[in-house]
């Protein structure tokens, strides 16, 4: 299986894998859909096996090695099996929940990768090194999207989460790199690369590379195949730009919903090598209060991104707010 799909092994493998993991009485629950849910799922999943193939170079390319041994791909294989199952479960009829409930606890068993059967992954989806990965309920995941080891797609809270939309959205062509988390109702917008280690609790836009560099968390647009990654945070009441700075770059502070506060003006302080310094100061009452969390613009020659929430910005404004008209930072 180099190149090429044999559908009716791909149909056999799985099976194979609904016999050696279902009772007797779940096999005959579902006798009567097995000929439309087998085809059905081999499409997704050898769609995601060219994937894979294409994509992860250790493998070679060679389907069969990764249908065959790749833990990570079992994972996969029995999300697309109990995600096609639950969709038979109707309000009077829990018992195909229960079936896809141990499809999907088998894949965690066989790979280390919870996804929950409910969550909805697009086509051509590459889970790789998944050990330690976790998917939640709600979570809606695009097409072509490529995710590494030990993350995250989960809720805000630990226990007592509310029902309804708490996981994760992610667009087309995203990548997640290993241990990062993203989490509550976010949208990552298409063409996104977040590198490991990352914390994602604000939507991030289409076409935007995400890294942390010294807890600091680092933005650039994809576009940008060299450089220009930037970082903000707000410390000792000054606002702090960090990275690959120019003082050609026009700085706008946005509310919540990434409206500019024109109340507010940035008086730079400190202009450095790789660092920026401002101090903000309130002009005129321009609606406030406004929608925490801020946000910071920045736009400049081949530059243009949103930096989401820099740590200390919204705190920083917040008392400047309680001591208007002064300033913040003297």
């Amino acid at each position: 299986m180099g190149g090429f799909i044999d559908m009716q092994q791909l149909h056999d493998e799985l099976l194979v894998h609904l016999i050696n993991t279902l009772e007797p009485a779940d096999l005959l629950q579902l006798d009567g859909h097995l000929q439309a849910l087998i085809p059905c799922v081999a499409k997704f999943v050898a769609e995601d096996l060219m994937a894979f193939a294409s994509r992860d170079p250790a493998s070679q390319g060679r389907g069969n090695l990764i249908l065959e041994s790749y833990a990570s791909f079992k994972a996969v294989l029995y999300y697309r099996l109990a995600h096609q199952v639950l969709k038979l479960a109707g309000a009077a009829d829990r018992r195909f929940s229960s079936i896809a409930q141990k499809l999907s606890n088998q894949g965690k068993l066989l790979s280390g990768t919870e996804i929950h059967p409910a969550a909805q992954i697009g086509r051509r989806f590459v889970l790789d090194h998944g050990y330690g990965t976790v998917i939640g309920e709600t979570c809606e995941i695009g097409n072509d999207c490529y995710i590494l080891c030990g993350v995250t797609l989960g809720a805000r809270g630990i226990a007592n989460n509310p029902n309804g939309k708490r996981h994760p959205r992610l667009g087309n062509n995203v990548e997640i790199g290993a241990g990062a988390r993203i989490l509550g109702c976010v949208t990552i917008g298409d063409n996104v690369f977040i590198c490991p280690a990352c914390v994602i609790t604000h939507d991030v836009p289409a076409d935007t590379k995400v890294k942390i560099v010294n807890q600091i968390q680092l933005q650039k647009t994809s576009q940008s195949d060299h450089g220009g990654f930037l970082g903000a945070f707000a410390l000792n009441e000054r606002l702090h730009l960090v990275g690959e700075v120019s003082n050609s770059q026009h700085i706008t502070l946005l509310d919540a919903d990434f409206h500019p506060l024109t109340g507010l003006a940035l008086e730079a302080t400190v202009k450095e090598r790789s660092h920026l310094q401002f101090r903000i100061h309130h002009t005129e009452d321009d609606g406030y209060p406004p929608r925490l969390p801020l946000n910071l613009h920045v736009s400049g020659p081949n530059l243009d991104i949103t930096l989401i929430a820099p740590p200390g910005l919204s705190a920083m404004v917040r008392r400047l707010m309680q001591t208007r008209p002064q300033s913040v930072g003297g």
